[in-house]
C-alpha cells in the first residue's frame, strides 16, 4: 500500500512538474511576441504628425488643419479616397513657382467628405501615411472660430 502511495505522489509531482513547465513555456512566448509586436508597431510608426481641427456634424466629417511647407510657393492639394475599410486624407503638395525662397510656410488645408461617425479615416501627406492628431470640435461650434495651439 505504501509503494502505492509513494508511486501515485510521484506521478503527481512529475504531472504538475510537465504542466508548470509548459504553461511557463507559453508565457515566455506570449512575451516574446507581444515583444515583438511593439517593436514592429514603433519601426512603422509614422514620422510626421499632421494636427488638426475634426468635426462631424449633420453627416459630414470636416477637418480643418495646418501642413508645414519648405517654400511659401508650395500649394496644397487635398482630397479624399474612400475604401471598403477606410477612408483616406490625401494631402499633396506642389510648387507653383521655379525660384521661391527657401522659407518654411505653414499653410491650411480643409477637407470635407459625407460619412458616418464610425468610419475608419487616416491621412497621407504627399503618399506617406501620417500620425493623424485630431482636436475634436462639437458639432454646435463654429469649426473656423476655434483656435488651437500646439507647443513645438
Amino acid at each position: 500500500m505504501n509503494n502505492k502511495i509513494l508511486w501515485g505522489a510521484l506521478l503527481v509531482i512529475i504531472i504538475t512538474t510537465i504542466g508548470t513547465y509548459i504553461y511557463n513555456q507559453n508565457k515566455q512566448d506570449n512575451l516574446v511576441e507581444e515583444r515583438n509586436d511593439a517593436i514592429n508597431q514603433e519601426v512603422q510608426r509614422p514620422e510626421i504628425t499632421l494636427n488638426a481641427k475634426h468635426q462631424f456634424k449633420n453627416g459630414k466629417h470636416i477637418f480643418v488643419g495646418q501642413v508645414e511647407l519648405p517654400t511659401p510657393c508650395h500649394i496644397v492639394i487635398p482630397s479624399v479616397q474612400k475604401n471598403q475599410n477606410e477612408t483616406i486624407i490625401n494631402i499633396d503638395t506642389k510648387s507653383d513657382a521655379e525660384v521661391c525662397a527657401q522659407v518654411i510656410t505653414n499653410k491650411e488645408f480643409r477637407v470635407t467628405f459625407d460619412g458616418t461617425a464610425e468610419e475608419n479615416i487616416i491621412a497621407k501627406l504627399n503618399g506617406e501615411l501620417v500620425n493623424l492628431n485630431l482636436f475634436e470640435i462639437d458639432a454646435d461650434q463654429n469649426i473656423d472660430e476655434v483656435d488651437i495651439f500646439n507647443k513645438g
